[in-house]
């Protein structure tokens, strides 16, 4: 009898057992998870950080909202904890329920060797923003992780994805943005899927020479080009991606070329509006260009015209590098030449309806041509030459500077200083003859 309450009592121990093991398997399993995650992480970071540090952990599971989307799949997400502290990661992976287990994967699933490396990237990537912080003297947290790995903001981010997670999404002009691509370009041309971490002083040299002696780069484009990186570099250093004593630019001087700016006499001026042209879309061109030789528009500017930007023979417009109010007095501004223009083609609409910049460019170096006019005309050059022509005819700084738009008077003295030496020039010719 006693014998027979013994086994019983055995029999009910080992249910016991057995069903307190089958209850706590998930939590043994997702233990189990988390130590080899860690061993991970230890094994890839190889160097020892302070130990005061609260400890990151990463947990691979599906989503904990139960959310199921339209074709019955759930998101894999990656959960951050240090100290009590929880911030989810989505990793844009998503499964049927019964194709994941022990923060994988399963074999079910037709690509589960694709998807979880997949997500074995995503959490090295992390590992290794922890130990860019930890490196850089900053105590990594689940928020700042989170705001780092969206935005790319590690030192293991390419130049290109620096580029459309600082620059694209900032309120910066079209043109600026432009200048950044310009660079990506050149920076992919000499050194492919270039990296912030690669950046220094060395490297930079180095391409700065490619760039004169390979493409053949002027020193005003490689000097454009120089600073458009170093501006890249303190938007990295502002967002402690890279550390103040390791800015590459720290010993690099950027030279201040000053070039001197070409525009066009009043002879040369007469010759382009007197030149028969039988083309009518040159033509049409050069009476383009003559309208902002004698306004001082920038190309961007002549481009937004409408017919709402002229009042009682005014042109009032916001200018579009800047963004602040522009007038200008058509009547009155070289005896009213840019409102017959106007005139001509009945709307400003169709004044400006001439091509792209680089099309009137060319057009324009072919009415310049057969004017007899040498030199190598541009759009902005029209810019140039309506500023040093009101200077020659005694129009003061200030007066120059409210009708080209400059907000500083130092702008318009740094680029027309050469008209005034040129004007004390002539001067001093007609003293001493």
């Amino acid at each position: 009898m006693n014998l027979q309450l013994g086994e019983v009592n055995f029999h009910k121990l080992l249910y016991k057992l057995f069903l307190f093991f089958y209850l706590i398997s998930p939590f043994i399993d997702k233990i189990i998870h988390i130590i080899h995650i860690r061993f991970l992480k230890r094994a890839a970071c190889g160097t020892k950080h302070n130990s005061m540090i609260a400890a990151i952990d990463y947990n691979i599971c599906l989503n904990r909202n139960g959310y199921v989307n339209q074709n019955g799949l759930r998101q894999v997400v990656i959960e951050i904890y240090q100290m009590g502290h929880r911030r989810v990661l989505n990793t844009h992976v998503h499964v049927r329920t019964e194709d994941f287990a022990h923060g994988r994967v399963q074999p079910s699933h037709p690509d589960h060797d694709l998807l979880n490396r997949r997500i074995r990237r995503i959490v090295r990537r992390l590992m290794e923003l922890e130990d860019e912080m930890l490196d850089a003297g900053h105590e990594p947290n689940p928020q700042r992780m989170m705001e780092a790995y969206r935005h790319n903001l590690t030192r293991s981010a390419t130049i290109a994805e620096w580029i459309d997670s600082v620059i694209e999404p900032s309120g910066r002009k079209a043109g600026t943005k432009e200048i950044y691509r310009t660079l990506l370009h050149s920076l992919d041309g000499f050194h492919p899927n270039l990296q912030i971490k690669e950046l220094s002083y060395d490297l930079i040299q180095r391409w700065q020479n490619w760039m004169r002696t390979e493409r053949h780069l002027s020193a005003n484009t490689i000097a454009c080009r120089l600073k458009a990186l170093r501006c890249l570099v303190n938007e990295a250093i502002k967002r402690d991606v890279i550390r103040m004593d390791n800015d590459p630019f720290r010993h690099i001087r950027i030279p201040e070329i000053k070039a001197r700016r070409e525009h066009l006499t009043e002879p040369e001026l007469a010759a382009l509006e007197q030149v028969v042209l039988t083309d009518q879309h040159l033509g049409h061109v050069r009476d383009a260009f003559l309208f902002c030789c004698y306004t001082g528009l920038r190309w961007s500017d002549f481009k937004s015209l409408t017919s709402a930007n002229l009042c009682a023979g005014t042109l009032i417009l916001k200018q579009q590098k800047t963004g602040h109010l522009l007038q200008i007095p058509l009547t009155t501004l070289w005896n009213g030449r840019a409102a017959a223009l106007i005139r001509r083609y009945s709307t400003v609409e169709r004044l400006r309806d001439i091509g792209s910049n680089q099309e009137c460019n060319r057009a324009i170096r072919q009415v310049a041509q057969l004017a007899g006019v040498h030199k190598r005309l541009h759009w902005h050059l029209a810019r140039h030459t309506c500023g040093t022509l009101l200077n020659q005819r005694g129009l003061r700084m200030q007066e120059i500077q409210y009708i080209l738009g400059h907000q500083k008077q130092e702008t318009t003295e740094k680029h027309y200083a050469q008209t005034l030496f040129d004007q004390v020039q002539t001067a001093l010719q007609k003293a001493f003859e």
